[in-house]
């Protein structure tokens, strides 16, 4: 049975304008619901090794570096992202960048909107009406190094075009509740045997995910934590 539990995928007001949470808040509701590690890849920028410091000294939960660039080819989560970082918009070169400089990439809500035809500037760039097996054939699948196959803010299907084309391509997995309001914290969240020290740690777990080992039994979504605004 795991020991610990993971949140991949979280904003704050911090460094995302679209987020409502506060950093006391998403520290409260962590450290409340036995969360000890969470990836805050934030839209705008890294958080610095203070605040990162300063937070695990507060709560006890350890906050990785990230960041979530949004480029022409997808919303890209780069774990080890170095404080200071500016991803242009350009999804390849961003790609190329985190591959030379050891960040480790996952392609977020990979199709969101994707069979949406009301949000259909939002959709992905993969051509519509596609198999999964020909989605998995797409260019970006050989560039990312993981996908995010459940996501808080995806609906149902969405999430399981993500498993099966992770599935067929054999790309690495997670999951994440990618929380912009406190209420969300804690739907999606992954058992662990113990906390990573850090991103080097994290990037190896999450490398060695498949869909059947963040489907198992073992992973029970947390209730979204009560009396939080």
């Amino acid at each position: 049975m795991p020991s610990e539990w993971l949140e991949i995928h979280v904003h704050t007001r911090a460094g995302s304008a679209d987020s409502s949470i506060s950093t006391d808040k998403l520290g409260e509701a962590a450290a409340e619901a036995g969360v000890r590690g969470v990836v805050v890849a934030e839209h705008y920028r890294v958080w610095s090794e203070w605040e990162r410091e300063a937070f695990f000294d507060r709560w006890g939960v350890r906050v990785y570096r990230a960041m979530e660039a949004t480029t022409d080819v997808g919303h890209i989560i780069l774990l080890g992202a170095p404080e200071g970082m500016s991803a242009p918009s350009n999804g390849r070169e961003v790609l190329a960048h985190a591959k030379a400089n050891g960040m480790f990439s996952i392609l977020a809500h990979p199709f969101r909107y994707y069979f949406d035809a009301v949000h259909a500037g939002g959709r992905p760039v993969f051509p519509q009406g596609a198999t999964p097996e020909d989605l998995a054939a797409h260019e970006l699948f050989t560039l990312i190094d993981a996908i995010e196959i459940e996501n808080g803010g995806s609906n149902d299907r969405e999430n399981a075009m993500a498993a099966e084309v992770a599935r067929i391509s054999g790309l690495p997995v997670t999951i994440g509740s990618d929380a912009h309001h406190v209420h969300e914290l804690g739907c999606i969240t992954l058992p662990v045997p113990a906390i990573p020290a850090d991103e080097h740690e994290l990037v190896d777990l999450i490398a060695s995910l498949t869909i059947a080992s963040v489907s198992s039994p073992e992973r029970k979504p947390l209730a979204p934590l009560e009396g939080h605004e």
